[in-house]
């Protein structure tokens, strides 16, 4: 009876961790602070009044306890997963809408062209936009909340998401209008090296590090500012502060004063793709996909 008093969530940190047998590996898969998730599994601890881990200087491993909780809380995950699937899947058939998020670099563009072909395949059909969250690029649609994105990659939790490229687009860099780099028509990485970057929030794991072009200059850049939001961005790249990379259709669908973009020649392209969680086979999202590769090669 116990078992019914303990959150779905803090079961899903307590196999998390008893997965990785470390927590600063475990709290980045489940994108929370360390500090945070400890305190959470001993709470957790608390709560059942048992130890599940010894930590020691050696490591962390799991109680005698901790192994014989280990596979039911797994059943008690697996099956409160299968159950939110299916009731989802339920209610979305009886509002025959699917819930779409989308990055802020696709346009009007693309996205009408999208619903306009989805809507053909699926008469009676209603797309829901959700703009996602720089923080965690990919969060809706891992937890849910979205049937499928419209996401670049690459983004944290890529591994349980099945994706089809529809676009490579290529980088470019936005400027603060009077920047050194500006009476250029295009500029290469290596003259980005020693600036100061706009960078995105530290939870989005590799999405940040790609657009600071970690991969190709083989370091992190200075960070002059960590922002969460369009506006912020352009804000911090206006009024000098540093400098970042985009999409090339970001540069058509955001036109701010104070800001000119730039082609990075030598930058690999931009991926971006559907993506919606891993085995699921669906008629629906199989038309989604169907209409927004349709529409991304015209």
């Amino acid at each position: 009876m116990l078992m019914l008093d303990v959150s779905s969530r803090l079961l899903r940190y307590f196999v998390t961790v008893a997965d990785e047998l470390h927590f600063t590996q475990a709290a980045e898969r489940l994108h929370v602070a360390q500090p945070a998730l400890s305190k959470a599994i001993r709470r957790l601890e608390k709560e059942l009044g048992l130890p599940l881990f010894a930590r020691s200087r050696h490591g962390v491993a799991l109680t005698p306890a901790g192994l014989a909780l280990l596979p039911a809380a797994r059943a008690v995950l697996a099956g409160l997963d299968q159950g939110l699937h299916a009731a989802r899947e339920a209610q979305r058939a009886a509002a025959a809408e699917l819930r779409v998020g989308y990055h802020s670099s696709v346009g009007p563009d693309l996205l009408q062209p999208v619903i306009e072909r989805f809507t053909r395949l699926r008469p009676g059909w209603q797309v829901e936009l959700r703009a996602g969250d720089w923080s965690d690029p990919a969060g809706a649609v891992l937890d849910g909340r979205a049937d499928a994105a419209l996401l670049r990659l690459p983004v944290p939790g890529q591994q349980d998401l099945d994706t089809v490229t529809i676009r490579r687009d290529r980088r470019w860099v936005a400027l603060p209008a009077g920047h050194r780099l500006a009476a250029r028509d295009s500029v290469e990485l290596a003259d980005l090296a020693r600036e100061p970057f706009i960078a995105l929030p530290a939870g989005s794991g590799p999405f940040r590090d790609f657009w600071l072009a970690i991969d190709q200059l083989g370091q992190a850049p200075a960070i002059a500012a960590e922002v969460t939001s369009t506006d912020d961005w352009f804000e911090a790249i206006a009024t000098g502060r540093g400098i970042a990379m985009l999409a090339e259709t970001s540069t058509r669908v955001h036109q701010r004063a104070g800001v000119v973009y730039r082609l990075v020649t030598d930058a690999s392209p931009s991926e971006l793709v559907v993506a919606w969680p891993a085995g699921r086979t669906d008629p629906v999202l199989r038309d989604f996909v169907t209409a927004a590769t349709e529409a991304a090669r015209r």
